[in-house]
């Protein structure tokens, strides 16, 4: 059985939302009547129930329908609603979006720690290649994961039919897909240096750099040390900017 992708809206992140309306609409009638009105119909409502558990199958049938399904019964339940329950409902989706966020970025590319570990342990310049190349491969990908709006189509159409405005908790994203941008530097770093010949100097290794003078007049053997240097300790920076990285994705930011 295959788990569901981390940016699908999922029941258990509309439980304060599903709270808000059984709280504002308690009526024992109001979540046949309201589903109905959205295009949702026997959705299996038990007898007797509290107002809660009246909702709770309503909105679980909502997910289970069109993409346009939620949007609509959230608008027919927010125009039933007092103003007081209706901004606490809005407030409330907002954080489900803040939260689902959070969710998506801890949970993307937990394969960072497998390649961090790889590039660590590597052996050889060819083993230490193929990680970097791995590594920077996946740290693109979460930048491209955090600069694409996330659950953008579900939180578009809430914001057509609620006319309320979910803004995107920006900080969160970017925050990571910096990070995500110090590995993809790092390790660039370090292939340039693993890519570069043994039997090249030190001083045009890295000719740019405002101590490459002391580079000169060393023997091949001293540049050739010099180059290891400079290689384990950019693959310890690589390694260090992929670790951060990895544990701001696992942080329960928002």
């Amino acid at each position: 059985m295959t788990s569901p992708l981390p940016e699908k809206l999922l029941l258990p992140d509309l439980s304060h939302v599903v709270d808000v309306v059984a709280q504002g609409l308690s009526g024992e009638s109001e979540p046949t009547s309201i589903a109905k009105r959205s295009g949702i119909f026997d959705p299996s409502i038990p007898s007797n129930a509290r107002s809660r558990e009246r909702w709770t199958p309503v909105f679980d049938a909502a997910l289970e329908g069109s993409p346009e399904t939620l949007p609509k019964l959230l608008e027919n339940i927010r125009n039933s609603l007092g103003e007081g329950p209706r901004a606490e409902l809005d407030e409330t989706l907002q954080r489900v979006r803040e939260s689902c966020v959070s969710r998506v970025t801890r949970t993307a590319h937990p394969e960072l720690n497998d390649q961090a570990d790889d590039l660590i342990t590597a052996s050889s310049v060819e083993q230490m290649i193929e990680a970097a190349k791995n590594l920077r491969s996946t740290a693109l990908s979460v930048r491209r994961l955090l600069m694409r709006p996330l659950l953008g189509d579900t939180f578009l159409q809430l914001e057509k039919n609620l006319g309320a405005s979910f803004s995107e908790p920006e900080w969160l994203r970017m925050q990571l897909a910096d990070q995500a941008v110090y590995v993809v530097t790092a390790v660039d770093y370090l292939l340039t240096l693993l890519y570069t010949p043994t039997t090249t100097s030190a001083q045009l290794v890295l000719g740019a750099e405002a101590d490459s003078d002391r580079a000169q007049g060393r023997s091949d053997e001293e540049a050739l040390d010099w180059l290891t240097r400079r290689r384990l300790d950019a693959r310890a920076t690589a390694v260090r900017q992929s670790q951060r990285l990895l544990v701001a994705l696992r942080r329960d930011i928002a």
